[in-house]
């Protein structure tokens, strides 16, 4: 019978190690989120063009094999490539779409929610001033993503850094 050596997990320096990855993708997303919206929608673009090639070789392997043409297959598989080309070109100005799309319905969703507050008829209490507070965020947050960066990323990447500097901290305490 031949043993194996079980050695034990080192969590520490894994723990160490997934943190300090945690920290560079949160300063990556905090410096450069508009970059990252454009590699994402880039990808997409290029998983456009796989699918469109896929389904061009289906349709070449369908002509080949039963001597019939697919039209369907051979219009959705040049579509496919074609938008896929679309995304990756248009990558950047997808991104600045984006960027305005959730920045209007934050500042539209901030001032909905203010009006409402404000017509309500009940007395100026914590939960007004709180409320009143959130739509300001609300209006602030959409002009920050129109004007400046992605909040949602910049937000996520803070979150990633506070996160993996507490498990640092925990680590080398420990």
């Amino acid at each position: 019978m031949v043993g194996k050596i079980i050695k034990p997990n080192d969590k520490k320096k894994k723990g160490i190690i997934e943190s300090i990855i945690l920290l560079i993708l949160g300063i990556v997303l905090v410096t450069n989120s508009n970059q990252i919206v454009t590699v994402i929608f880039q990808i997409i673009g290029i998983c456009f063009i796989l699918y469109g090639i896929y389904k061009l070789y289906h349709y070449i392997m369908l002509k080949k094999q039963f001597k019939t043409e697919d039209s369907d297959t051979l219009i959705s598989s040049i579509i496919s490539i074609a938008i896929g080309l679309l995304i990756i070109l248009l990558a950047s100005v997808l991104e600045i779409g984006l960027r305005y799309i959730i920045g209007f319905y934050l500042i539209l969703n901030g001032i909905s929610k203010m009006i409402m507050y404000l017509h309500i008829k009940s007395p100026k209490s914590k939960i007004f001033y709180t409320n009143i507070s959130i739509s300001i965020v609300y209006i602030l947050l959409g002009l920050y993503t129109i004007f400046i960066a992605n909040a949602a990323f910049v937000i996520v990447g803070i979150l990633l850094i506070v996160s993996s500097i507490i498990d640092l901290f925990n680590s080398f305490k420990n």
